[in-house]
């Protein structure tokens, strides 16, 4: 009869295993600290997105050069395609005709929504503004950068104030190159729904392998980063700018890399659990081994972001460079 080895001894000296000992001697609070912290993670991701950036910059460049001084000169314009806001006047009429009664209709258009401003025929008197057939007339609205990922809401104000104020029996209508872009019925699925659908994926995978509740819980571990990220990224906003490619970030690659480590790290506890080892030990035998591991990984992904603002630094500096 074979007599089972004992399991193998494990440095438990480390830091790893020390923060390990201290959160299993206190996890009744550590659980209902994240408890407690889920909510707020919740309303984190829920608010986020309305303050992060959508900026394509190209520092150095002429035309970025050239956008950012309309900018400044005008307040907007210069980041932003100008949309149309187009009026047909019912037949028999014609804008010069009725080119008071148009003037003012832009004009209230003008003052109702102040962040937009607007180049049309009465203020340029440029006879390209009105149609071949003279019925129709329309203006270029240029207005500030909106931090949404929807069409803009500026000019759509713009068509409803000219709507309000056009001649009688008047058509109007808004168009431009994000209208156009945003307005398709159907909608490619948000960030929320990618996510879940990757962590549909991987419950199928994980109850596969492990064929018991411990498929949950490395999907419990990436909604409880994923969400608490997010609330840190909504505390960055507050003071810098951030580019809303970090809700991708954080939700794609969060999710793929909680589900990794805390899988790394449950493997190695089934592992350690099979040698005979009581939960207690299992626990801090397998963080001082694949969790140590983790923290290490952690760091290089850690610094593998991080120089993305190395990068974009040196983007933004070089040219200055070059030029002195």
């Amino acid at each position: 009869m074979s007599v089972s080895s004992p399991p193998a001894p494990v440095s438990s000296t480390g830091a790893v295993a020390r923060l390990a000992r201290l959160v299993l001697a206190h996890r009744r609070l550590v659980l209902l600290f994240w408890i407690l912290l889920l909510p707020a993670g919740i309303y984190g991701a829920s608010h986020v997105s309305k303050r992060l950036s959508i900026d394509f910059s190209l520092p150095g460049q002429p035309g970025y050069e050239t956008a950012q001084k309309i900018s400044h000169l005008y307040g907007n314009g210069g980041d932003t395609d100008p949309a149309i806001v187009l009026v047909t006047l019912p037949p028999g009429q014609t804008v010069a005709g009725d080119r008071a009664e148009l003037a003012g209709a832009f004009g209230r258009a003008r003052a109702a929504v102040p962040g937009a401003r607007m180049a049309d025929y009465a203020t340029t008197h440029d006879p390209r503004f009105i149609t071949g057939d003279g019925r129709s007339t329309f203006a270029l609205v240029f207005t500030p950068i909106e931090r949404t990922f929807g069409a803009p809401k500026i000019p759509a104000q713009v068509e409803q104030a000219v709507r309000t104020a056009a001649p009688p029996g008047s058509q109007v209508g808004l168009t431009g190159i994000q209208q156009l872009a945003n307005g398709g019925k159907s909608k490619g699925p948000g960030v929320l729904v990618e996510t879940l659908i990757g962590a549909g994926g991987a419950l199928a995978v994980l109850a596969f392998v492990f064929a018991s509740m411990l498929a949950l819980v490395p999907l419990l571990i990436a909604a409880s980063s994923i969400l608490t990220t997010l609330l840190v990224v909504l505390g960055v906003t507050t003071f810098a700018n951030v580019s809303f490619i970090v809700l991708f970030l954080v939700s794609l690659v969060g999710l793929g890399v909680a589900i990794d480590y805390s899988l790394l790290i449950v493997t190695r506890w089934r592992e350690e659990r099979a040698h005979g080892r009581e939960n207690h030990d299992a626990v801090v035998a397998a963080m001082a081994t694949a969790g140590r591991a983790v923290v290490l990984s952690g760091l290089t992904v850690a610094i593998g972001l991080l120089a993305l603002i190395a990068v974009s630094y040196t983007h933004l500096t070089l040219p200055t460079i070059l030029r002195v």
